[in-house]
């Protein structure tokens, strides 16, 4: 008979840090071979009229970081927040893909901004993940 399992930490918070930074890093990669390969980052409407360098960060790591540490706060108290919390994260940067693709001024700007959506969204799943689901189980076995 197993105890019932009081998660006291779902994630490691780190791995939220390494996520936002691991993803501005693939973004600005693509940021800069986008541009190499003519994307002008301009658009039509939307957020912003021209995707400059800072703006990759900005969005990037911010949203992760924040949202991250409101998932891990929120997800201590309540572990199955978390999962919950991967999947809509990803639908939201799923979705949005729309926009860049809708008001980029050229398909390499559209598919450039895509690509780092999609970039956003597998590091929040990956950020978000149960992974102390092991060592939670290991401490309801102890009591």
């Amino acid at each position: 008979m197993v105890a019932e399992t009081r998660f006291k930490m779902p994630f490691n918070y780190v791995q939220i840090l390494i996520a936002a930074f691991g993803a501005a890093s693939i973004c600005t990669f693509i940021y800069f071979v986008a541009g190499a390969a003519g994307a002008s980052m301009n658009f039509t409407g939307g957020l912003f009229e021209h995707l400059a360098f800072i703006e990759v960060i900005r969005f990037t790591v911010m949203p992760i970081v924040v949202l991250g540490f409101l998932t891990w706060v929120i997800g201590r108290a309540r572990p199955g927040f978390c999962k919950i919390a991967q999947w809509v994260g990803v639908a939201v940067v799923v979705l949005a893909i729309i926009n860049p693709i809708m008001f980029a001024a050229d398909l390499a700007s559209g598919i450039a901004l895509a690509l780092m959506h999609l970039i956003v969204g597998g590091s929040w799943y990956l950020a978000v993940n149960y992974s102390n689901r092991k060592y939670n189980e290991a401490a309801a076995r102890e009591h």
